[in-house]
């Protein structure tokens, strides 16, 4: 409907110049007719009126001919960009990819992983900064990737790969196959003999299942409130500084709620991970640390200033907030 109506638009012009030709015409035929006074102006009328009709359409003709010339310009240039985005697309397909991600993590005794930061004191590495690419790539390939996965967390895969599996599972909510990593974690981590081997990827399987269950994090915060294996409770509190979410500020919440004592340093980790998390407006920082304020000591007051300081807020606001305790 809108190519007629161009093709409408188009042919005004010439109807314009056509109705001044026939008027023309018809003051050339009638002007033996007319009067001696209106035969001289008769004349030259439908002389003005022929040249006028032949620059007109002259001129328009020549303008056709140069924006036909322009739009054929306009879409080869089109026509090429779509060709390298579908040969790009093409080459650059989740089999490919996924398979280069495969050798590197595989072949490297890094543990690779999509978040940031990558956990210090830990062999992790954040394998990109950017996940744009990735972004588009899990919307518009779901299935194919899901199949891809599915091959990296099976029992004997390397362990690079099940976390950097487990990595993309959580990240982008695949819940398809988030049900395997708990059923494959779950009897490790209930076992009670979590080795350091182990840890990282069976921790990361419970995550990534416990971000696509609903209510979200209900599993990962249940081990939060129970588990007392220091290294567990490590692991976990330094979530809040690579994802904040209100789901993350609650568990931090729980387990300060605990009844049991906290290791010094697990502390340190709550204080950094509730300045993660209201440097990210998620939760009133300054509140909850007022709120377990039992929980720390005075030792705690440079720290807790310090840890603010890092993060770019106002250590300020927590002036003496330790020192009462």
């Amino acid at each position: 409907m809108q190519a007629t109506n161009r093709t409408t638009y188009a042919a005004v012009p010439f109807l314009i110049f056509g109705i001044i030709l026939i008027t023309a015409f018809f003051l050339k035929y009638f002007e033996p007719m007319l009067p001696d006074v209106l035969r001289s102006w008769a004349d030259h009328l439908s002389i003005a009126l022929i040249v006028a009709v032949v620059i007109g359409l002259t001129y328009e003709y020549t303008s056709h001919l140069f924006r036909e010339e322009i739009l054929k310009n306009l879409l080869h240039d089109s026509q090429e960009q779509v060709y390298q985005a579908l040969r790009a697309y093409n080459v650059l397909t989740p089999v490919e990819v996924f398979r280069l991600l495969k050798e590197i993590a595989s072949q490297i005794n890094q543990t690779p992983t999509l978040l940031y930061p990558a956990r210090p004191e830990s062999d992790e590495y954040t394998f990109t900064e950017s996940m744009e690419f990735f972004d588009t790539l899990v919307k518009m390939r779901t299935k194919e990737i899901i199949e891809i996965l599915s091959t990296w967390i099976e029992p004997n895969s390397h362990k690079n790969l099940k976390y950097l599996a487990s990595d993309f599972i959580g990240k982008y909510q695949l819940t398809e196959i988030a049900e395997e990593l708990r059923r494959q974690a779950e009897p490790i981590l209930h076992a009670g003999d979590l080795s350091e081997a182990d840890r990282g990827w069976v921790l990361n399987y419970i995550w990534a299942y416990s971000r696509c269950e609903k209510p979200m994090y209900k599993i990962l915060g249940d081990i939060m409130r129970t588990t007392s294996d220091h290294e567990i409770e490590k692991w976990i509190l330094f979530l809040p500084v690579q994802i904040q979410s209100i789901e993350i500020a609650t568990m931090v919440n729980d387990y300060l709620e605990r009844d049991t004592i906290i290791a010094d340093d697990n502390l340190l980790l709550v204080i950094q991970a509730v300045a993660a998390l209201h440097r990210a407006q998620v939760v009133d920082g300054v509140a909850m640390l007022k709120k377990f304020s039992q929980r720390f000591g005075p030792h705690h007051q440079e720290d807790v200033e310090r840890i603010w300081r890092n993060y770019a807020l106002v250590p300020e606001e927590l002036k003496g907030i330790f020192l009462q305790s």
